[in-house]
């Protein structure tokens, strides 16, 4: 099973200086302005604020939910929007937000951090219940074509982008669909940093019916391109 907090102080102490930066935020901030602009808008897996910072300078207001204290305790650092507000929740059990949303989304694959395809159902069901009938749900989701080349590999080593040193992936995927992925940061003059994490692996096939059974009409899904980590889906809260 999933741990209950993936991403804790070990992935915050980095996460801004070294993960983040490999994926810059311009892209998937114009794929979420047409659906987030001037919205009341729901971010499921805020973290250190990568996306939900730039979102807030578009939409009317933004709540980031995230179990992971030691990654928002990061995003308060840096200074909130006016207009954002923090919850700590867990988005495999029903959330604690009041009111609706006209959009929701969730980048970088937090929503795979679900051990089974009832339970990813279940967290999208709990998000369909945070939304407005018709509002957009745009998520990012782990891309098998990516992830199953890196199981066959099983360890890889790349420099780490713009610092010196390298990154090692130790990678796993098990019969119930678990990938495990071990990371190791080795930055030189500085000690390894070292976390782990687990996502459910499904086919594009298997998201989509998830989404489905949760309440969702799937109106688009942009495959990863080479080397990108992620499939991209935008679905609609059924009426």
């Amino acid at each position: 099973m999933t741990r209950d907090v993936q991403y804790g102080t070990a992935v915050a102490s980095v996460y801004d200086t070294l993960i983040a930066p490999a994926m810059p935020t311009g892209e998937a901030v114009d794929r979420l302005r047409p659906h987030v602009a001037g919205g009341r808008v729901l971010e499921i897996g805020v973290g250190t604020g990568r996306i939900a910072a730039p979102v807030a300078s578009i939409a009317a207001h933004v709540v980031g939910v995230d179990n992971s204290e030691p990654m928002l305790e990061q995003f308060r650092a840096k200074g909130l929007p006016g207009n954002v507000e923090l919850v700590r929740a867990d988005f495999r059990r029903p959330l604690p937000v009041t009111g609706t949303f006209t959009a929701a989304y969730s980048t970088m694959g937090s929503l795979a951090c679900v051990s089974s395809r009832d339970e990813l159902t279940r967290a999208l069901t709990h998000v369909r219940q945070a939304l407005e009938p018709g509002a957009a749900l745009s998520l990012e989701y782990y891309s098998t074509a990516t992830y199953r080349p890196l199981v066959a590999l099983h360890t890889l080593t790349v420099p780490t982008p713009d610092r010196p040193g390298t990154t090692t992936f130790t990678v796993t995927l098990d019969d119930a669909d678990i990938l495990t992925m071990d990371t190791r940061i080795d930055e030189d003059g500085k000690a390894p940093v070292l976390f782990g994490e687990q996502v459910l692996l499904i086919e594009r096939d298997d998201v989509e019916a998830c989404l489905a059974r949760a309440g969702f009409t799937v109106e688009d899904v942009a495959p990863a391109g080479e080397h990108e980590p992620y499939d991209w889906y935008t679905a609609r809260a059924d009426g």
